[in-house]
């Protein structure tokens, strides 16, 4: 035991010695070790007291008043048939698709990626004209270009509840 200036107390100084001379030292203090100690009881304390305590409260014991919830069906109704409508519309655009790029096998990757194609709607006084950009690809280009001049000689498509018809363009290159 050997005492340290700027230390609480004795200290005690442990030396390793290899072929007569030091190797290392090691020094230990008694007040940290007895706050680590005193840090170890206070953890198992704090976890038995835990044990009493549930992970979950039922709920009518945390609000006496509370009622049970009933499930949002016509909310979850509607969030499938709009799942089914944009899955049927993606899967209707890939099979007209599909016949333009002359059966090639990606028309379904190539129909996602046009869903992300820019472009713009002009709301004119008589029409509604949405203005496509031009992929980057020549053979995609000309068949969006196939499908555009398709679903214009078509039969008329009218958003709900507007007389006017749609009309689909292809930017220029």
């Amino acid at each position: 035991m050997v005492g340290l200036e700027g230390y609480d107390g004795p200290v005690r100084q442990l030396s390793s010695i290899e072929d007569g001379k030091v190797a290392f030292q090691i020094l230990s203090i008694n007040a940290r070790r007895d706050e680590l100690q005193l840090a170890k009881d206070g953890l198992a304390e704090a976890k038995a007291a835990l044990k009493g305590i549930p992970a979950k409260v039922p709920h009518n014991e945390l609000d006496p008043e509370a009622e049970r919830a009933k499930p949002a069906l016509p909310a979850r109704a509607l969030q499938v048939v709009c799942r089914l409508l944009a899955y049927n519309a993606e899967l209707d655009l890939a099979r007209r698709l599909n016949n333009c790029l002359d059966g090639e096998d990606e028309y379904r990757s190539v129909t996602r990626n046009l869903l992300h194609l820019g472009g713009s709607i002009a709301y004119e006084r008589r029409r509604i004209v949405v203005s496509l950009e031009r992929p980057g690809s020549p053979r995609v280009a000309r068949s969006v270009g196939e499908l555009v001049a398709e679903m214009n000689t078509g039969p008329t498509v009218h958003l709900l509840g507007d007389r006017r018809p749609l009309i689909y363009r292809v930017a220029a290159p």
